[in-house]
């Protein structure tokens, strides 16, 4: 196995241990651009399909589950942002005998 290869399946393997410690659904397929999957040439890895997917850009990984859809994970985090408070500052005038820069004269 070349150097390529066992670097390229580490950080793959690494992608989907981190999947399946943090998702509680089980993972189906790994997705990888079309170009990288010319390249490694795997088919299944672990008992799962390995799959050209344009979406997925080169150089990664996307670790395919029931669970996950591209896109939602951005579209729930765009959600919780808006849902956040709005956080507005405190604006304090300066008063009589004040300098902008330097406080009370």
């Amino acid at each position: 196995m070349s150097k390529f290869a066992a670097k390229n399946l580490a950080a793959i393997r690494a992608a989907l241990d981190h999947h399946n410690g943090s998702c509680p659904v089980a993972a189906n397929a790994i997705l990888l651009n079309p170009v990288d999957h010319d390249l490694l040439g795997f088919d299944e890895l672990w008992g799962l399909p390995v799959l050209a997917d344009e979406r997925v850009p080169t150089k990664r990984v996307r670790i395919q589950c029931d669970g996950s859809a591209h896109g939602i994970e951005d579209a729930i985090e765009q959600f919780v942002e808006q849902r956040r408070p709005v956080e507005i500052p405190v604006v304090i005038p300066i008063g009589p005998g004040e300098d902008e820069e330097y406080g009370p004269r």
